[in-house]
């Protein structure tokens, strides 16, 4: 099954963000090393999986990158942050700046009067998505459809 991947957010949001904080994630030189966590996020459209952008959370040329971040278009994020707090996945779509909410999940959206099929380590997830709380090995899966793909992990 082909996987599409999604480009990195534009270089103009990219340069808007660097170095501002997002919800009280810095952009630091450094990647922290007091909390160093990582979950998976797979998006489905209608079947078909959408693949995250790597660099989310990385602006090009700032020399800096985000506490809540990606390095590569696996799906995995990193929380590789200086503090110990909580995490969720609403401030990963504000670091990627990309919408979030019961209906729409950056590119993914349901159709019209429906929501997003929602899964947090394979139970169904109904309240508001942007609370997720990103927990070591986090399992989330977000998909529009039908049709609706059943999404196998090997973690």
């Amino acid at each position: 099954m082909a996987i599409t991947i999604l480009p990195a957010t534009p270089s103009y949001a990219q340069q808007m963000m660097a170095g501002v904080p997002i919800d009280g994630i810095k952009c630091e030189s450094m990647e922290g090393a007091v909390l160093h966590i990582h979950q998976h996020l797979t998006l489905f459209d209608h079947g078909r999986p959408v693949g995250l952008p790597a660099q989310i959370g990385i602006p090009a040329g700032t020399g800096c990158l985000y506490w809540l971040h990606t390095h590569s278009n696996d799906g995995v994020l990193h929380i590789e942050s200086p503090v110990r707090r909580s995490f969720t996945l609403g401030e990963f779509f504000d670091v990627w700046a990309q919408p979030l909410s019961s209906s729409v999940a950056g590119p993914v959206r349901a159709s019209r009067g429906r929501r997003l099929r929602i899964t947090v380590n394979g139970k169904a997830y109904g309240r508001d998505p942007r609370r997720i709380a990103l927990k070591d090995h986090e399992e989330i899966v977000i998909q529009s459809g039908p049709p609706f793909a059943h999404p196998y992990s090997g973690r």
